[in-house]
């Protein structure tokens, strides 16, 4: 190929280039972090998505509804196994002085258990700098590894020294309330996964569950949610300033050391009010405090999305306070239709007691999980790291071109040089067998760029 051609190929090269630099709230359950170094992780569970195709398609649904406008898509990356799939995406984020955004969108299914998903995202201009510092971030610390209140599997039982011990540690309350009047009797039924079992009155069937968190639903609205997690920051702790947000999913404020009772109903509230949702009237009839940590309440919450008023018995544990001005907190919730009133409790509190986890099921899941995430997450970054490499080779090409520079290689010491065109003219002109134009994709690296 002749040499001037060459050198326009090499002008575009770069242009093309800035649209593929980026090869990596209104959703519900969005959780979102400002990463310190630059981006933002967002992750959430996907509870109705069990296929790579509807996963994949919701979380760019995400992307256009929190930018404004269309991802464009660059680079499609699927799991060996299959259950995974990473998409890299261009966006212009509309009402932001019309910003270029990229990003790597990531999802990971499973035929027993919600789909996961993480969109990493900065501007375009930095963005080949700070995915891999947020991949990293999401590795250790949050989303698809399923730690630090991510998407992933919640715990098979509260976390340690969380003091939220499980419906067993609240046998009391329960004792009480079946005290007042006979509960319905309950069937123990075994969860889908096999990670635990749970006592439902006729009616009553599993929706969803695994590692031992568990959904049901009942006649007229009644349901329950064990081992709901809800993300917590301390908005009176200066180490928390990185993780405070008010969009869909981030967490919500509420500072540590609040009793169960404010804080249950400060969360509800947050939550509904950060996907837009106008959070019901809470009324907290009893409380008891089971621990330093732990609480059982009883509530009367107002209606939620048309459905009726509900009474509830909760059992919510706050977890320790992490390095980040962090905390977990955990709920285990039991609801009726408000009519039923104080009658529903005793069939509650049984329920509560009910609960049950296999915890070698569950720790297994969760293990088994964390290691496919991690293993995702690991080839994700490798596959950046080669695609910026030789994104590294272009530039250095085109920084050879505009300064009429050519990388040469002298077959008889196997060595590289970066020389003028004309002298590499001459020495190729000169002697073609012991001298030749290294083409971008042979440059070493250290050496060439």
């Amino acid at each position: 190929m002749p040499r001037r051609m060459r050198r326009l190929i090499l002008t575009f090269t770069p242009i093309m280039l800035l649209w593929t630099i980026a090869q990596a709230q209104s959703d519900r359950g969005v959780t979102l972090i400002d990463n310190p170094g630059g981006g933002t992780i967002a992750y959430a569970q996907m509870p109705a998505q069990h296929t790579l195709r509807d996963a994949i398609g919701r979380v760019l649904q995400y992307v256009h509804t929190r930018f404004g406008s269309r991802p464009q898509i660059t680079r499609v990356l699927k799991g060996a196994d299959g259950s995974s799939v990473a998409v890299i995406f261009t966006v212009k984020a509309l009402g932001q002085s019309s910003q270029d955004i990229a990003g790597l969108a990531m999802v990971a299914v499973s035929a027993s258990a919600p789909a996961k998903g993480a969109v990493l995202t900065d501007q375009a201009d930095r963005f080949r700098s700070t995915v891999g510092p947020m991949l990293k971030h999401l590795q250790s610390g949050a989303g698809l590894t399923g730690t630090d209140g991510g998407p992933m599997p919640p715990a098979a039982s509260p976390p340690s020294g969380s003091g939220a011990t499980a419906p067993a540690a609240s046998s009391a309350a329960a004792q009480s309330a079946a005290a007042q009047s006979a509960a319905a009797t309950l069937h123990q039924t075994a969860f889908p996964d096999g990670s635990g079992s749970i006592g439902l009155p006729d009616g009553w069937s599993i929706t969803g569950a695994h590692a031992g968190e568990v959904v049901a639903q009942g006649p007229g609205s009644a349901g329950l949610h064990f081992d709901w997690q809800i993300s917590a920051v301390d908005p009176n702790d200066p180490r928390s300033r990185g993780m405070r947000g008010g969009g869909a999913g981030s967490p919500v404020a509420i500072p540590y050391g609040t009793d169960g009772a404010n804080t249950y109903k400060a969360a509800i509230t947050q939550f509904l009010q950060k996907q837009g949702k106008s959070p019901p009237t809470i009324d907290v009839v009893d409380s008891k405090r089971l621990s330093a940590q732990e609480s059982m309440l009883v509530a009367s919450i107002g209606a939620i999305d048309g459905r009726s008023p509900m009474r509830a018995l909760i059992d919510i544990g706050i977890s320790p306070l992490n390095p980040l001005g962090g905390y977990l907190i955990t709920l285990y919730v039991v609801s009726f239709p408000q009519q039923l009133g104080q009658q529903s409790l005793p069939t509650a509190a049984a329920i509560l007691h009910s609960y049950k986890v296999n915890d070698g099921v569950a720790v297994a899941q969760i293990r088994a999980d964390a290691q496919r995430s991690q293993a995702f997450t690991q080839g994700t970054l490798a596959e950046m790291n080669r695609r910026q490499d030789a994104q590294d080779r272009q530039f250095q090409a085109f920084d050879n071109n505009l300064l009429d520079r050519t990388v040469i290689r002298d077959t008889y010491v196997n060595g590289h040089g970066t020389v003028s065109n004309d002298l590499a003219d001459a020495l190729v002109d000169a002697n073609p067998d012991r001298f030749q134009e290294v083409p971008p994709s042979e440059y070493v690296k250290g050496i060439d760029y």
